[in-house]
C-alpha cells in the first residue's frame, strides 16, 4: 500500500475518533440509554459519522476496510447496540464495545466453509 493511502487512512481514523471525543464532551450517553436515531442508508463511513454525531460514542474503524460497505437506514428510538445491529444487518460489519464510551467496528471474518476429511 502506498504511504499516502496509509497516511490518509490514519488521518481519517483520527478525525472519526476526534469527532467521537467531541460528541462525548457534549452528550454523555450510557450504552443502554435510548436515543432517537435518524441515519440514512449508505456508505458505512458516512453512516458511522452520523451515528457518532447522534449517539455521542467514540467509534473506531479502518476506513479502508469498510469504505465500500453500505449500511441500512436506522430511524427510531434505540440504544447504541440496537441501532448498530439494525444499521449493520446483512452488511458484513460487526461491532463490539471496547469500554463504556468506545465502540470498535470491523468487517466480519470470512467464514471458512472448507471441511477437513
Amino acid at each position: 500500500m502506498p504511504p499516502s493511502l496509509s497516511r490518509r487512512s490514519a488521518v481519517r481514523r483520527v478525525l472519526i475518533s476526534l469527532a467521537g471525543t467531541l460528541a462525548v464532551a457534549r452528550a454523555q450517553a450510557s450504552p443502554l440509554e435510548k436515543r432517537t436515531f435518524k441515519i440514512s442508508a449508505g456508505p458505512a463511513p458516512e453512516a458511522l459519522a452520523e451515528f457518532i454525531r447522534q449517539s455521542g460514542f467514540q467509534v473506531l474503524f479502518d476506513f479502508d476496510a469498510i469504505h465500500a460497505i453500505n449500511t441500512n437506514e436506522v430511524s427510531g428510538q434505540f440504544d447504541a447496540a440496537e441501532a448498530l445491529v439494525r444499521m449493520f444487518q446483512g452488511s458484513g460489519l460487526t461491532f463490539e464495545f471496547i469500554n463504556e464510551r468506545t465502540i470498535s467496528v470491523r468487517p466480519r471474518p470470512a467464514e471458512n466453509f472448507l471441511r477437513y476429511r
